[in-house]
């Protein structure tokens, strides 16, 4: 049920529209976005509109990954900064120039899926619990006069 909701929400995202037009729908918007944000190249509000559309897709990205099917699922680290996100995201458009018509957000779980493999437990799905054992409690014997 849960990639159910999660899955509804990317699609949400990706059919969502902007008044400003600043959405990320296709690679090549990723790519312009995504530049903007690693190159801090600011001219105006709409270049810092879109670079934010690309941090709002990484993030997004990044939120939803390991969440995912295993056959999409990524295993972002805990700490991941947004501009290494973005860099990833941009050299794996480079390797794939053919798939610059794809969706974005679909780019980026790619690429991060590529970058940040799960392992272990993480790639059969939710890690299990582990249970501790509980300590016995051992009765005290009678104190002797």
């Amino acid at each position: 049920m849960r990639v159910y909701i999660i899955l509804a929400g990317l699609a949400l995202l990706l059919i969502g529209r902007e008044g400003s037009g600043t959405i990320v729908d296709k690679g090549t918007d990723a790519q312009k976005s995504c530049e903007l944000l690693v190159q801090k190249s600011f001219r105006d509000q709409g270049d810092a509109r879109s670079a934010g559309s690309c941090e709002g897709m990484i993030e997004t990205a990044m939120l939803f990954a390991p969440n995912l099917p295993a056959e999409v699922r990524a295993c972002p680290p805990a700490q991941g900064s947004i501009l290494e996100s973005a860099k990833i995201l941009l050299q794996y458009i480079d390797n794939n120039p053919d798939r610059l018509n794809e969706p974005g957000i679909t780019l980026a779980l790619e690429a991060f899926r590529d970058a940040w493999p799960c392992h272990g437990d993480d790639a059969g799905g939710p890690r299990p619990k582990k249970r501790v054992p509980k300590k016995s409690v051992k009765p005290t014997p009678p104190a002797s006069n």
